[in-house]
């Protein structure tokens, strides 16, 4: 988003001190001076920018003073109207706004420069939030999906990384489900989808969400579905490798009873908790033992 600062030569300390802040928001600028450019230049850079800041004293003259300038007046008079069709993108910066008059009556004015650098900041993270949403909706529809939660589960589902993401920028929540109740983490731990697991958790999915078809938590997801890398990635994320099902067995006792000896190792190393015992009773060591699991018995033991 670029800013148009104008104003008369009088205002240079204003414009000048105004420009050396927005460098330090890494904002682009430009600075008019209207008794110092063409009708040309003014329109040119007027079309150039999206917000603008009008430093004024007074925006016409009083009906008992001639205008000083017949030139300059007719430039502010281009830039008056050319701002006041673009309402909600420029601000007016004036020591004393009761002189401005009725052109911009109503019109947000700003009187130090801590305001004016307070009003950019706000339109510019709004610009950039609508450009995000923008960008957003234009992707999920050359995907051909739905802007919707239905086009939001299926973008996860079928790993549309790219169009996952436009979702997430247009602010759809990671706290989505699928028909049957499964939240959007889950069915990319089911899918083995690591690189949109990640995305998920950076916009702020819960690591211990649970999936309804099942009683599961993502971490019990990567363990039946055989995903030690993803299930790492998880417990590393601060998700509970405890969280128990329906038939009262943790991640740890599915893992063993499965046979699967990596992920029980894994487990094991970031602390599984080893005392759970399902609803029959049984204890990790004591599945390890049921399958003969000798080395994981020997761990457990240790």
């Amino acid at each position: 988003m670029k800013l148009l600062m104008l104003g008369r030569k009088k205002h240079s300390r204003v414009i000048s001190t105004l420009g050396r802040l927005l460098e330090l928001e890494k904002m682009e600028y430009g600075a008019l001076y209207i008794d110092d450019c063409t009708e040309k230049q003014l329109i040119r850079e007027l079309k150039s920018a999206e917000l603008y800041l009008l430093c004024a004293e007074r925006v016409k003259a009083a009906d008992d003073e001639p205008a000083a300038d017949c030139t300059v007046e007719m430039l502010e008079a281009i830039a008056a109207g050319y701002l006041s069709a673009n309402k909600g993108h420029f601000v007016i910066y004036s020591t004393n706004p009761s002189l401005l008059g009725d052109v911009y009556y109503g019109e947000p004015a700003v009187q130090s420069i801590g305001e004016a650098i307070a009003h950019v900041r706000r339109e510019k993270r709004i610009s950039e939030n609508n450009k995000l949403m923008h960008d957003a909706r234009r992707i999920i529809s050359e995907a051909h999906l739905s802007f919707s939660s239905k086009g939001f589960v299926e973008a996860v589902e079928y790993g549309m990384y790219r169009e996952t993401q436009a979702f997430l920028q247009a602010g759809f929540s990671t706290e989505t489900e699928n028909g049957e109740g499964v939240p959007l983490l889950s069915l990319a731990v089911r899918n083995g989808d690591i690189e949109i697991c990640r995305l998920l958790m950076s916009y702020g999915a819960s690591m211990n969400i649970i999936a309804r078809d099942r009683c599961s938590s993502p971490v019990l997801d990567a363990v039946i579905a055989v995903k030690p890398g993803i299930a790492e990635l998880l417990i590393d994320g601060g998700a509970d490798l405890n969280f128990k099902n329906r038939n009262g067995q943790s991640a740890l006792i599915v893992a063993i009873g499965a046979r699967m000896e990596e992920i029980s190792n894994l487990l094991i190393d970031k602390g599984a908790d080893l005392t759970i015992r399902d609803s029959l009773g049984m204890s990790a060591y004591d599945y390890a033992k049921l399958f003969s699991l000798a080395d994981i018995q020997k761990k457990l033991e240790a």
